[in-house]
């Protein structure tokens, strides 16, 4: 569990150097290696491993024998990655970790998938999560013919990164951590839930076309994201209606972190929701992806203040936390580090998008700061799970060791 903290404050504070090299370029880094290193551990080392961890230790009876040699195995990779990316960028070594990565996601969803039944809510998310995985994949394994034939200046060569991109955060990290909320509240089989795995599972398909749009000139690609849009937008109606009661009672026993937590991260899933219907103006999403801030903005605001935020609550609920004090001050700082942020790379972006000026005064330097204060606040939550204990036995027996 410490080794997933441990790899988010890594990632983090890579970020956290991008953002000084905007103050002080220095020579000797190569910034585009460093982004590889920062984007790859946040997603596979923090988001990647969490998910498994939560999987392994709720959803998996019997021997985890095998659950935790792949563990291993898949972090082996994370750090093979992070030392080569800074170095070589998308290399040889680089290549071959990332490979080594997917192949034992291949394995965990092979062996996740023989054991979870789709019996309930929970486990039919969780399912589609890992199928949503397999399926990103597909994006990894067309680069090498594409660079080969077409070169990497070739549209459909980002076409394959965007793939991957999307369907691995709409589909495997969203379906995965609500499938984990769904079992936390036990949520039974019904035509509400029914509706929302069903909308939820065309709308992330359909709204694939939003940034295909930025390689493919086809006109029909905006109506295809406007009905995946509006899909979503039904499906978050149905969601909302699915939790309302027995979030609402779940959380009336909880502390105001746990409370925090939960509106935060339901709060950023409905602005994320909601600022997708700005791409259905072909204007918008021609300039967010023009401007890479703001698809930073977007990426952040996904992974920092959804995925992250539920990832979080679920961990404080799988720890006896003795040092709540860092836990409490870790939450916090970093959700103020996502809101200085966000509202910094989101406000920059508008400016450019309307031409109202030249930007923010001293834009950077406040986005340095508001990163430190996110940085900070893992920082303060790896001590917290550090000096913890694990209540899950599932989840202990993956955890011990790290």
């Amino acid at each position: 569990m410490s080794l997933c903290f441990s790899n988010f404050l890594i990632a983090a504070t890579l970020g956290l150097f991008l953002r000084f090299l905007y103050i002080y370029p220095t020579t000797g880094f190569n910034f585009k290696f460093l982004t590889h290193a920062h984007s790859h551990i946040a997603m596979l080392g923090w988001v990647y491993l969490s998910i498994q961890c939560f999987v392994v230790g709720w959803f998996i009876k019997g021997s985890l024998k095998k659950y935790k040699r792949l563990f291993w195995v898949t972090q082996l990779a994370v750090l093979g990655m992070l030392l080569s990316f800074p170095i070589q960028g998308y290399a040889a070594i680089s290549i071959s970790f990332s490979t080594l990565h997917i192949f034992c996601s291949y394995f965990l969803a092979y062996y996740c998938l023989k054991e979870i039944k789709p019996i309930n809510p929970a486990n039919k998310f969780m399912r589609w999560a890992f199928i949503f995985m397999i399926l990103s994949t597909i994006g990894v394994w067309c680069l090498g013919p594409t660079v080969s034939q077409l070169g990497k200046s070739s549209p459909f060569y980002q076409l394959a990164i965007q793939y991957f991109l999307h369907f691995q955060f709409n589909g495997w990290f969203l379906f995965a951590v609500l499938s984990i909320l769904l079992k936390i509240l036990k949520i039974p089989n019904s035509s509400l839930v029914s509706k929302v795995y069903t909308l939820g599972i065309i709308s992330t398909i359909l709204t694939f076309a939003f940034p295909a749009s930025w390689y493919l000139n086809l006109d029909m690609l905006y109506w295809v994201n406007a009905l995946g849009v509006i899909l979503q937008l039904a499906m978050l109606y149905y969601l909302v209606r699915l939790l309302r009661q027995p979030l609402g009672d779940y959380l009336s026993n909880q502390n105001t972190l746990v409370k925090n937590l939960y509106r935060f991260a339901i709060f950023s899933f409905m602005i994320k929701v909601i600022t997708q219907i700005f791409s259905c103006v072909p204007y918008i999403a021609d300039q967010a992806h023009l401007y890479r801030n703001l698809v930073i903005g977007f990426i952040h605001l996904f992974m920092l203040g959804i995925i992250s935020s539920l990832l979080f609550v679920y961990f404080y609920r799988s720890l006896r936390v003795s040092n709540l004090f860092c836990f409490k001050w870790g939450s916090y700082l970093f959700l103020i580090g996502i809101v200085v942020t966000e509202l910094l790379l989101f406000t920059q972006g508008l400016i450019y998008i309307l031409r109202l000026g030249s930007g923010l005064p001293q834009y950077y330097l406040w986005l340095f700061i508001g990163s430190a204060v996110l940085v900070v606040g893992i920082l303060l939550l790896l001590i917290s799970v550090l000096q913890s204990s694990v209540l899950k036995i599932g989840l202990a027996e993956v955890s011990q060791t790290t």
